[in-house]
């Protein structure tokens, strides 16, 4: 794998994991708790659209342009939710692998290099977890303490 790949994924990985630290630790109604956001209204939704769009980036790994087409999930279960993610997950790092310094993706036009694109995708996911912490804050949903601590958020 590219090296500075192999940080990148590291970051990706981090952030993946207070995602999922969020879905396993909340309950089911934490989860689906009212938020104070159009559409993307419950800690759920964001989960999902997080699936949604990384498949995104993935295909586009594989076909070497990005869209923004998916379908909705089948089962929005917390257990689904962590089993597409690790499968998606497996996926990306396996394509990843296969990339050298010279490879891109088609992004609507614009060339974008392998480290752009993993780049994009981790800013998306880290723009949800900060809206996750604010939401958590603004309703009243006790952020796990594996977060806090790994985030060093005072409360």
């Amino acid at each position: 794998m590219i090296v500075s790949l192999k940080g990148q994924l590291a970051d990706w990985q981090y952030g993946r994991s207070i995602i999922k630290c969020f879905i396993e630790q909340l309950s089911d109604n934490e989860l689906d708790k009212p938020l104070p956001r159009k559409g993307l209204n419950t800690i759920r939704k964001h989960c999902e659209e997080l699936i949604q769009i990384q498949s995104c980036y993935v295909r586009a790994l594989e076909t070497r342009i990005i869209g923004f087409d998916y379908k909705p999930l089948s089962d929005v279960s917390k257990n689904s939710l962590i089993e597409e993610m690790k499968k998606l997950d497996d996926k990306n790092e396996k394509l990843l692998e296969m990339f050298n310094e010279n490879d891109t993706i088609n992004w609507f036009g614009e060339t974008w290099n392998i480290n752009q694109h993993l780049s994009a995708m981790i800013g998306h996911e880290q723009m949800h977890i900060g809206q996750i912490i604010a939401f958590c804050y603004s309703t009243g949903i006790k952020i796990p303490n594996e977060i806090t601590n790994k985030m060093s958020l005072n409360g």
